[in-house]
């Protein structure tokens, strides 16, 4: 679904990531997982964040809390939330 949503949105352009849908990888907050293994929450952050700069894509787009949280965090990319671009669009 979200993918319609930001290909219906005009100037925004879709990049997909290498790993996506039912091969994608979580952030690493999810679960608790944040909390409990700090260091792999990091490094798993960081991955998702390089994957989506091989793209060649300005910023990566989550409905997830978590997941934003976490990406902004690694802090190397700008990271919006979907609803937030859809609000900026109207």
């Amino acid at each position: 679904m979200h993918r319609y949503i930001l290909k219906a949105i005009p100037g925004v352009e879709l990049l997909e990531m290498e790993r996506i849908r039912e091969a994608t990888w979580c952030c690493g907050a999810g679960g608790g997982v944040r909390e409990s293994y700090p260091e792999f929450n990091m490094d798993t952050a960081s991955e998702r964040i390089l994957e989506a700069q091989s793209t060649g894509a300005e910023a990566i787009v989550t409905a997830c809390p978590w997941c934003e949280r976490n990406f902004m965090d690694v802090g190397t990319m700008e990271v919006l939330d979907i609803m937030e671009l859809v609000q900026q669009a109207i």
